[in-house]
């Protein structure tokens, strides 16, 4: 009876010793939380998608520049002899100076072949434009097209010995006459003439052959007052005057009824 008691107490605790040395981690199941599964299978899916390469665009192909207009320069050929123009007409001489004979004059729109040059008096030498030979054109209000380099250098021509001025011309009257006493008027005249010389002093005014006064120079146009007899002409006279001496005397004829 002993021996059984013995017997029974190390069988339950050979039982108890097995028992304890049994892995708790093998014999209880594990279960994955349904959140964590979800979360597993959306990074698998986002990292599957990683995988696949992107598709590649066509480049962008930059807009074309705008258009820009570009004016066409229309040069002007280079004349094959020198040529003058004037801003302002401009008249030509016999030399480079006032001192020598207006011979033409080259006017605004004209044009004159250009032959000589004399650079220290600002002088060219163009063909004259008025009649035969050459004339000096002052360079002032000259503009010169073409090459002027090659052109000779003119020699000063001697200054011409001094003289009395041209005498004008184109000598004209307007008159008005206011009655006076029988058989007299007063004659109201505006003379106008033209001016053929830049060297007069004066001008003097003659009434019927007797000096009767004198007019400024460089000027075309004069009023002045005349008594005159009824029916009787006046005639009038003008003329160009400097230190060396006067001009011709140029006439017209005025008359009241």
């Amino acid at each position: 009876m002993f021996n059984k008691k013995i017997l029974f107490l190390l069988s339950t605790s050979l039982i108890l010793i097995l028992a304890c040395s049994i892995d708790i981690n093998t014999a209880v199941p594990t279960e994955v939380p349904v959140g964590n599964a979800v979360a597993t299978s959306v990074a698998a899916t986002l990292q599957a998608n990683a995988a696949i390469p992107n598709p590649i665009s066509a480049p962008t192909q930059p807009p074309p520049p705008p258009a820009v207009f570009t004016p066409t320069v229309v040069l002007s050929p280079t004349p094959s002899v020198p040529i003058a123009s004037v801003s302002v007409d401009t008249n030509c001489r016999t030399g480079p100076g006032q001192d020598y004979e207006i011979i033409g004059a080259l006017t605004v729109g004209e044009k004159a072949e250009i032959v000589g040059k004399r650079t220290s008096h600002e002088y060219w030498v163009i063909k004259n434009p008025d009649r035969n030979g050459e004339c000096w054109l002052w360079g002032y209000y000259a503009m010169v097209a073409g090459d002027t380099s090659s052109l000779r250098e003119y020699d000063i021509p001697e200054p011409p010995l001094p003289s009395p001025p041209n005498a004008p011309s184109n000598l004209a009257a307007a008159v008005v006459c206011v009655a006076g006493p029988p058989p007299n008027f007063m004659a109201t005249i505006n003379l106008i003439w033209t001016d053929n010389s830049d060297d007069e002093t004066r001008f003097n005014f003659y009434v019927n052959g007797i000096l009767g006064g004198a007019f400024l120079a460089d000027q075309t146009q004069e009023n002045f007052n005349l008594p005159v007899t009824g029916g009787a002409p006046a005639i009038i006279g003008l003329s160009a005057f400097n230190d060396i001496g006067e001009s011709d005397i140029q006439t017209i004829q005025v008359e009241c009824p």
